[in-house]
């Protein structure tokens, strides 16, 4: 069956008045956050002005809570912008130049924070090299490239040390190396330009520019194979500390690609074939170290990619796998690659604090992978309110949900045990969120079951981090919202923390706005337009399995095709009891 046409098209805009450059300095007003678009793809439930989000996303996942689609007119972005104050900034420190000059705009504490928090993540520089450069002691290599990469690793060095979703000056810093970029170097290709623009596309997606980022991502791909980084040649007269870069950089693009593909949900374009690993000219090279290193996390992402990518290709396929089919991947793929990961980064393993997150986040990553493999199962389940007598498929409903308890129990405990920045509060935010949202549809539509309690305590568990990372990154008050939306009437305020509450305001298309009405639609209501019959009409006012698995086909046709077999949509809105 083809789908039909979206309600509204995909075009979007992140561009912003460049204000930035022009006088910003660390004590400008805050940032304020577009309503629109979101780098995690889970808050942007309206299709304007947010790109293609597929059945993958956190969004797909909200779509669920209402089958109406706002078509009002898109309201323009709200710009991030300093404090002006009679015609002037209001300012205390010296404002940044308009010309860029590392030399002057950088310092040490950035590069010392980037090569603290993020280079153990994605080890795409190497640190004495560019450090050297940095200092003059050995030259600067590519010109302006290079002048470009400097000012994004200072920006994502300031905006990963910051602990208030306030702080802007790596706004500032990154629109200096914007500047610069310009359609020549569409004609250049040099390792600096890709490291920069790699770099540059996840600053922009963690900045919630996620299609900006996109593109930056795909020129950074195209650019690299230019260069040859997918290959490794014999008999090439080249460093070992060369060729190590290049794989560095190479995987490093990997991690970030794959990465976005899935948090979109867009089609796969990495080149997993005709990528060579490893060649008889590597012989020679020193042998993998057994312990914890900068680069083990790259590493040790890119190969769970490359292991798993057949999981997330049958995922956005069609038809939909049967939970028989996913739970052979899940055998062939997924559980090899666990076997595969080396003792000293496993998931029971202690490693240095400086790898912690890394190492956690790898953990956070493979159960997401699950729950986006088994919700749909859970969902049917919840929305179709019968038991099922198929082994597979309450297996799959199980597994989602165990990860799912142990995604929320894993972060809130990391959360409340280690140092508080915007780089661990937007990893956390984005696996616990999403994962959150499932206990959510079972409460809503399951309220009077013996689980009750359990998925009462993970919301609890879950909305309290949440909350406690709102300081840090504003995006977290935009989840606890919705949370709180969905679920609040169904949770107890001493228990919990979460209480019932006038409804917070928002802007159009935002998710916090979808699930508001969602929350107020009576059984009564429902009962008008689609006859419900049985016991108590589910809470959550759903078009069931639409959003999720299908964002853009028409209700009738959707629910025959996501639910494998011809139930029609009458029947399943008539479910019976709750009976799990």
């Amino acid at each position: 069956m083809i789908d039909d046409p979206p309600l509204n098209d995909f075009e979007w805009c992140e561009r912003e008045v460049d204000q930035h450059v022009h006088g910003l300095s660390p004590d400008a007003a805050p940032v304020h956050e577009s309503p629109r678009s979101d780098g995690m793809a889970s808050l942007s439930v309206a299709e304007r002005e947010t790109g293609y989000l597929g059945v993958a996303s956190g969004a797909a996942l909200l779509r669920l809570l209402d089958p109406r689609q706002d078509t009002s007119s898109p309201s323009p972005r709200t710009w991030r912008t300093p404090k002006f104050v009679s015609g002037r900034k209001k300012t205390s420190r010296p404002v940044l130049l308009q010309s860029p000059n590392p030399n002057r705009h950088i310092s040490e504490a950035m590069i010392d924070a980037y090569f603290r928090l993020y280079h153990v993540h994605y080890p795409i520089i190497h640190e004495p090299t560019f450090r050297a450069q940095y200092s003059e002691v050995i030259h600067r290599p590519h010109g302006s490239c290079w002048t470009v990469l400097a000012y994004i690793v200072a920006a994502i060095g300031a905006w990963s040390s910051s602990s208030s979703s306030g702080e802007s000056l790596d706004l500032a810093l990154f629109s200096h190396a914007r500047s610069m970029l310009d359609f020549n170097f569409l004609e250049v290709g040099n390792l600096s330009l890709v490291q920069a623009l790699t770099l540059a596309s996840n600053y922009q997606q963690k900045r919630d520019k996620p299609n900006s980022g996109y593109n930056y991502l795909g020129l950074a791909v195209r650019m690299a194979m230019g260069l040859g980084l997918h290959k490794e040649f014999q008999g090439w007269s080249i460093s070992p500390l060369t060729m190590e870069i290049r794989r560095r950089v190479w995987w490093s693009l990997c991690v970030f690609d794959v990465g976005a593909t899935i948090t979109f949900s867009r089609p796969e374009v990495w080149p997993y074939k005709g990528v060579e690993d490893l060649t008889a000219a590597s012989q020679s090279y020193p042998p993998e170290s057994h312990h914890m290193t900068p680069y083990t996390a790259v590493a040790t992402q890119a190969r769970f990619h490359v292991a798993t990518h057949a999981c997330y290709e049958r995922v956005i396929s069609k038809p939909q796998p049967s939970s028989d089919a996913l739970l052979t991947l899940d055998a062939q793929a997924i559980e090899p690659w666990i076997a595969d990961v080396p003792s000293y980064f496993a998931e029971d393993a202690t490693v240095p604090h400086r790898y912690a997150l890394s190492h956690a986040i790898k953990s956070w990553r493979l159960m997401n992978l699950r729950i986006i493999m088994y919700r749909p199962f859970v969902i049917r389940k919840m929305l179709k309110r019968s038991s099922s007598t198929e082994v597979g498929d309450m297996t799959a409903f199980h597994r989602c949900l165990d990860d799912v308890r142990s995604t929320i129990n894993l972060i809130s405990d990391y959360w409340r045990h280690h140092e508080h920045n915007f780089l661990t509060a937007w990893y956390s935010l984005y696996f616990l969120f999403q994962a959150t949202l499932i206990p959510c549809i079972c409460l809503r539509n399951a309220p009077n079951t013996s689980e009750v309690d359990d998925w009462r305590a993970q919301i609890g568990a879950a909305s309290n981090t949440i909350a406690a990372m709102a300081e840090v990154n504003s995006s977290a008050t935009r989840c606890h919202r919705i949370i709180l939306n969905l679920c609040g009437k169904y949770l107890d305020e001493a228990e919990t923390g979460i209480r019932s509450g006038p409804e917070y305001p928002s802007s159009s298309g935002d998710a916090t706005d979808v699930t508001r009405h969602a929350a107020v639609i009576s059984p009564e209501a429902l009962a008008d337009s689609h006859r419900m019959t049985g016991s108590e009409a589910p809470q959550a006012s759903h078009n069931p399995m639409i959003g999720l698995m299908w964002p853009h086909v028409p209700p009738l046709d959707a629910v025959d095709m996501t639910m494998g077999d011809e139930m029609g949509w009458m029947d399943l809105l008539a479910g019976g009891g709750n009976d799990l």
